[in-house]
Protein backbone atom coordinates (compact mmCIF):
# COMPACT_ATOMS: atom_id res chain seq x y z
CA UNK A 1 0.00 0.00 0.00
CA UNK A 2 2.60 2.36 0.74
CA UNK A 3 4.33 1.50 -2.41
CA UNK A 4 1.23 2.19 -4.39
CA UNK A 5 0.56 5.67 -2.55
CA UNK A 6 4.55 6.80 -3.15
CA UNK A 7 4.00 5.92 -6.58
CA UNK A 8 0.57 7.27 -7.36
CA UNK A 9 1.72 10.74 -5.26
CA UNK A 10 4.92 11.04 -8.05
CA UNK A 11 2.79 10.43 -11.05
CA UNK A 12 0.10 13.17 -10.12
CA UNK A 13 2.87 15.26 -9.31
CA UNK A 14 4.87 14.70 -12.78
CA UNK A 15 0.73 14.80 -15.17
CA UNK A 16 -0.60 17.60 -13.61
CA UNK A 17 2.42 20.17 -13.18
CA UNK A 18 2.81 23.05 -15.88
CA UNK A 19 6.32 23.12 -17.43
CA UNK A 20 9.57 24.64 -16.47
CA UNK A 21 12.27 25.49 -18.94
CA UNK A 22 15.23 23.78 -17.98
CA UNK A 23 18.04 25.65 -17.43
CA UNK A 24 20.36 22.81 -17.33
CA UNK A 25 21.72 20.86 -13.99
CA UNK A 26 22.27 23.04 -10.99
CA UNK A 27 24.41 20.71 -7.93
CA UNK A 28 23.88 22.93 -5.50
CA UNK A 29 21.05 22.14 -3.26
CA UNK A 30 19.74 20.62 -0.17
CA UNK A 31 17.25 17.91 -0.39
CA UNK A 32 14.75 16.06 2.49
CA UNK A 33 13.34 12.54 1.54
CA UNK A 34 11.02 9.37 3.38
CA UNK A 35 11.54 6.11 1.75
CA UNK A 36 10.11 2.33 2.82
CA UNK A 37 11.74 -0.51 2.63
CA UNK A 38 11.03 -3.90 2.64
CA UNK A 39 13.77 -5.05 4.44
CA UNK A 40 13.41 -7.60 7.16
CA UNK A 41 15.57 -4.72 9.74
CA UNK A 42 14.84 -1.51 7.97
CA UNK A 43 10.84 -0.33 7.85
CA UNK A 44 11.34 3.18 7.02
CA UNK A 45 13.94 6.09 6.23
CA UNK A 46 14.64 9.48 6.29
CA UNK A 47 17.38 11.70 4.90
CA UNK A 48 18.67 14.86 4.04
CA UNK A 49 21.50 15.49 1.77
CA UNK A 50 23.11 18.06 -0.13
CA UNK A 51 25.85 19.16 -2.79
CA UNK A 52 27.73 22.17 -3.27
CA UNK A 53 29.73 22.90 -6.40
CA UNK A 54 33.11 23.81 -6.28
CA UNK A 55 34.10 24.31 -9.75
CA UNK A 56 35.19 22.56 -12.56
CA UNK A 57 32.11 20.43 -12.58
CA UNK A 58 33.15 18.78 -8.85
CA UNK A 59 30.99 18.42 -6.28
CA UNK A 60 31.14 18.33 -2.71
CA UNK A 61 28.70 15.37 -1.25
CA UNK A 62 26.78 15.07 2.02
CA UNK A 63 24.09 12.76 3.54
CA UNK A 64 22.78 12.15 6.88
CA UNK A 65 19.93 9.17 7.21
CA UNK A 66 18.55 7.31 10.10
CA UNK A 67 16.84 4.05 9.77
CA UNK A 68 14.37 2.36 12.02
CA UNK A 69 12.69 -0.96 11.79
CA UNK A 70 10.98 -3.56 14.13
CA UNK A 71 10.03 -7.72 13.57
CA UNK A 72 9.58 -10.57 15.64
CA UNK A 73 12.05 -14.01 15.60
CA UNK A 74 10.87 -16.74 17.03
CA UNK A 75 10.88 -15.93 20.92
CA UNK A 76 11.40 -12.45 20.87
CA UNK A 77 10.90 -9.12 19.86
CA UNK A 78 13.81 -6.42 17.93
CA UNK A 79 13.61 -3.05 17.09
CA UNK A 80 16.65 -1.40 15.12
CA UNK A 81 18.24 2.30 14.94
CA UNK A 82 20.65 2.82 11.82
CA UNK A 83 22.25 6.28 11.41
CA UNK A 84 24.85 6.88 9.03
CA UNK A 85 26.65 10.35 8.00
CA UNK A 86 28.22 10.41 4.80
CA UNK A 87 30.63 12.30 3.00
CA UNK A 88 32.29 12.81 -0.73
CA UNK A 89 32.89 14.49 -3.71
CA UNK A 90 31.67 13.66 -7.52
CA UNK A 91 32.25 14.83 -10.92
CA UNK A 92 30.12 15.17 -13.67
CA UNK A 93 31.25 14.81 -17.80
CA UNK A 94 28.68 16.79 -20.10
CA UNK A 95 27.01 14.01 -23.05
CA UNK A 96 25.27 16.95 -24.59
CA UNK A 97 23.34 20.07 -23.20
CA UNK A 98 20.41 18.11 -21.50
CA UNK A 99 22.53 14.64 -20.17
CA UNK A 100 25.18 14.69 -18.41
CA UNK A 101 27.75 11.24 -16.59
CA UNK A 102 27.91 11.45 -13.18
CA UNK A 103 30.03 9.70 -10.91
CA UNK A 104 31.22 9.95 -7.76
CA UNK A 105 33.17 8.69 -4.47
CA UNK A 106 31.96 8.57 -1.12
CA UNK A 107 32.54 7.49 2.77
CA UNK A 108 29.90 6.60 5.21
CA UNK A 109 30.03 6.56 8.68
CA UNK A 110 27.37 3.84 10.10
CA UNK A 111 26.04 3.56 13.55
CA UNK A 112 23.59 0.64 15.06
CA UNK A 113 21.54 0.22 17.93
CA UNK A 114 19.58 -2.40 18.18
CA UNK A 115 16.92 -4.05 21.18
CA UNK A 116 16.13 -7.58 22.06
CA UNK A 117 12.82 -8.28 24.41
CA UNK A 118 11.99 -12.29 25.01
CA UNK A 119 8.59 -13.25 24.87
CA UNK A 120 6.90 -12.96 28.04
CA UNK A 121 9.92 -10.94 30.05
CA UNK A 122 10.44 -7.33 31.02
CA UNK A 123 14.02 -7.19 30.14
CA UNK A 124 15.08 -5.30 27.48
CA UNK A 125 18.58 -5.69 26.33
CA UNK A 126 20.16 -3.27 24.35
CA UNK A 127 23.48 -3.52 21.49
CA UNK A 128 25.39 -1.32 19.49
CA UNK A 129 27.92 -1.29 16.86
CA UNK A 130 29.46 0.35 14.44
CA UNK A 131 31.02 0.09 10.69
CA UNK A 132 32.18 2.61 7.38
CA UNK A 133 31.66 1.73 4.09
CA UNK A 134 33.50 3.28 1.05
CA UNK A 135 30.34 3.95 -2.26
CA UNK A 136 31.99 4.35 -5.53
CA UNK A 137 28.59 5.74 -7.88
CA UNK A 138 28.40 5.69 -11.71
CA UNK A 139 25.66 7.24 -13.62
CA UNK A 140 23.27 9.07 -16.00
CA UNK A 141 21.14 11.92 -16.13
CA UNK A 142 18.91 13.64 -18.09
CA UNK A 143 16.78 17.25 -18.11
CA UNK A 144 14.04 17.63 -20.39
CA UNK A 145 13.13 20.92 -21.68
CA UNK A 146 9.53 20.38 -19.29
CA UNK A 147 11.89 20.69 -16.45
CA UNK A 148 11.81 16.42 -15.84
CA UNK A 149 14.62 15.48 -14.24
CA UNK A 150 15.65 11.21 -15.02
CA UNK A 151 18.75 10.51 -12.69
CA UNK A 152 19.82 7.05 -12.63
CA UNK A 153 22.93 4.98 -11.13
CA UNK A 154 24.88 2.33 -9.97
CA UNK A 155 26.18 2.40 -6.02
CA UNK A 156 29.30 -0.52 -5.67
CA UNK A 157 30.05 -0.73 -1.78
CA UNK A 158 32.51 -1.96 -0.05
CA UNK A 159 32.32 -1.78 3.91
CA UNK A 160 35.11 -2.53 6.48
CA UNK A 161 38.38 -3.24 4.86
CA UNK A 162 37.08 -3.32 1.52
CA UNK A 163 36.14 -6.83 1.89
CA UNK A 164 31.91 -7.29 2.28
CA UNK A 165 30.58 -6.48 -0.98
CA UNK A 166 27.33 -5.26 -2.51
CA UNK A 167 25.48 -3.16 -5.46
CA UNK A 168 22.70 -0.88 -5.41
CA UNK A 169 21.08 0.49 -8.69
CA UNK A 170 18.77 3.68 -8.14
CA UNK A 171 16.25 5.23 -10.51
CA UNK A 172 15.08 9.35 -9.27
CA UNK A 173 12.75 11.19 -11.13
CA UNK A 174 12.10 15.03 -10.16
CA UNK A 175 9.79 17.81 -11.62
CA UNK A 176 11.78 21.33 -11.19
CA UNK A 177 8.71 23.48 -10.45
CA UNK A 178 11.22 26.57 -10.57
CA UNK A 179 14.35 27.03 -10.59
CA UNK A 180 14.49 26.66 -6.86
CA UNK A 181 12.35 23.87 -6.07
CA UNK A 182 11.84 20.29 -7.42
CA UNK A 183 9.41 16.99 -5.90
CA UNK A 184 10.43 13.95 -6.76
CA UNK A 185 10.48 9.82 -6.07
CA UNK A 186 12.84 7.37 -6.02
CA UNK A 187 13.30 3.87 -6.16
CA UNK A 188 16.49 1.76 -5.31
CA UNK A 189 17.80 -1.83 -5.75
CA UNK A 190 19.85 -3.42 -3.11
CA UNK A 191 21.61 -6.68 -3.73
CA UNK A 192 24.32 -8.11 -1.40
CA UNK A 193 25.83 -11.42 -0.44
CA UNK A 194 23.45 -13.41 0.57
CA UNK A 195 23.10 -14.28 4.53
CA UNK A 196 22.53 -17.64 6.25
CA UNK A 197 19.08 -16.47 8.03
CA UNK A 198 17.75 -13.44 6.24
CA UNK A 199 17.12 -11.97 2.78
CA UNK A 200 20.00 -9.71 2.17
CA UNK A 201 18.20 -8.22 -0.72
CA UNK A 202 16.10 -5.30 -0.17
CA UNK A 203 13.69 -2.79 -2.47
CA UNK A 204 13.09 0.70 -1.81
CA UNK A 205 11.04 3.49 -2.78
CA UNK A 206 10.52 7.13 -1.64
CA UNK A 207 9.73 10.52 -2.15
CA UNK A 208 11.81 13.83 -1.95
CA UNK A 209 11.71 17.53 -1.49
CA UNK A 210 14.62 19.39 -3.33
CA UNK A 211 15.77 23.00 -2.93
CA UNK A 212 18.44 24.71 -5.13
CA UNK A 213 20.39 27.87 -4.37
Amino acid sequence: MKKLLTMALISQTLLFSSNTSAEGFNDNFFQAGYSTSNYKFVDEIMDIKGSVEIGNNFSILGRYARETGDWSDPGEYETSTYTGTTIGIGRTFEVDTNTEITSSLSYLDYDLKQTRKADGSSTTTNSSSKTDSYIASIGVRNLSDSGIQTNLKLNIWRAGKLKSKSNEIELEIMKHFSDTLAIGGRVLRHDAKPASSYNSDWTETGIFVRLSF
